[in-house]
């Protein structure tokens, strides 16, 4: 199971994200809206693009939006054989990753993402971040090099009068609700490995080494289940778990970190969870750290079980206990 769901995690959490380029270089991906004026409670429809001469077996991306102004709805790929993965949504970020078992050219929409327009405003939907993926010379699932991102901003302009909800008829293929969890999301469920499973049986698509190994110094994967744990679904060490034998935990990208994320958007010394009165808490250094989407700059906050931590633009685990 683990070598087959590596295949979502690279296509998920590894991608180059390159600047000032086009839409018509030979391997690229951009962001398009057919229209960018919309009343209030009309739906938006933004599109996710590509461009590229070597088919691909699986894409992602993020999107990032206004929660005051805009709700995510739902996300489909037009591509035919893309299957969606329902990975835990933050708010203010659209998170879609989809894969085929068998190659697909693409040269056009990848996926259609959906919003509801809740109030006037003027404001930016943009590309954070988005990966084509492709079985590499080795046989294992990585990203594809070389593909430079297009237009990454859409700027929407929202009145205040009141619109009209539409009709738009279904998109087909694999449609991933976009709704950002009312509470504190669990881990990834293990229907959605299933569909994992059943996506890649037939690709035979293997596990992959695509970061180096990053050093751990004293807090070590393991099967106790008397210590609380930290699961890495996103960043240098996702899919990887953390047993807290050991607090405080130190969390960076200095190897001396009691977990080293080698990722630029992390600091040396980023984050620290620690304990006080028998109740666990993460404390950030500076370096930009969210616990379910609430930003917690230089301050600390209990940990619960379920909650989900974001260390900088990527690295992203889940609390355990």
């Amino acid at each position: 199971m683990k070598s087959l769901t590596a295949f979502f995690l690279a296509i998920i959490f590894s991608f180059s994200l390159v600047l000032n380029a086009n839409a018509q270089d030979a391997e690229s991906i951009w962001l398009a809206a057919s229209t960018t004026s919309y009343k209030t409670g009309e739906t938006i429809i933004v599109t996710v693009n590509a461009a590229s001469a070597t088919p691909i077996q699986g894409f992602t991306f993020q999107v990032s939006y206004d929660p005051e102004c805009l709700r995510p709805v739902n996300a489909a790929s037009t591509v035919p054989g893309m299957n969606g993965l329902p990975l835990p949504q933050l708010s203010g970020q659209v998170d879609g990753s989809y894969a085929s078992t068998t190659p697909q050219v693409v040269n056009g929409v990848l996926a259609e993402i959906r919003f509801t327009a809740l109030r006037g405003c003027e404001t930016n939907l943009t590309l954070e971040s988005a990966a084509l993926a492709i079985r590499n010379e080795s046989g294992f699932a990585a990203p594809m090099t070389g593909v430079t991102i297009g237009e990454t901003t859409v700027a929407l302009s929202i009145s205040m009068e009141k619109g009209t909800q539409e009709a738009f008829q279904a998109i087909p293929g694999s449609v991933l609700p976009l709704d950002p969890p009312a509470a504190a999301p669990k881990s990834i469920p293990g229907w959605a490995i299933g569909i994992v499973l059943a996506l890649l049986a037939g690709g035979a698509i293997g596990g992959f080494m695509l970061f180096r190994k990053q050093p751990v110094v004293a807090t070590k994967a393991a099967t106790s289940s008397r210590h609380p744990r930290v699961q890495f679904k996103r960043g240098p060490q996702a899919g990887k778990n953390f047993i807290l034998n050991k607090v405080p935990c130190l969390i960076g990208s200095d190897p001396r970190n009691d977990i080293c994320l080698n990722d630029a958007n992390i600091n040396s010394h980023h984050a620290k969870i620690f304990t006080n009165n028998n109740a666990y808490y993460l404390m950030d250094l500076g370096g930009g750290t969210f616990i379910n989407g609430q930003a917690i700059k230089r301050s600390s906050t209990p940990l619960k079980p379920g909650d989900v931590v974001r260390l900088g633009k990527s690295a992203l685990f889940v609390f355990e206990s």
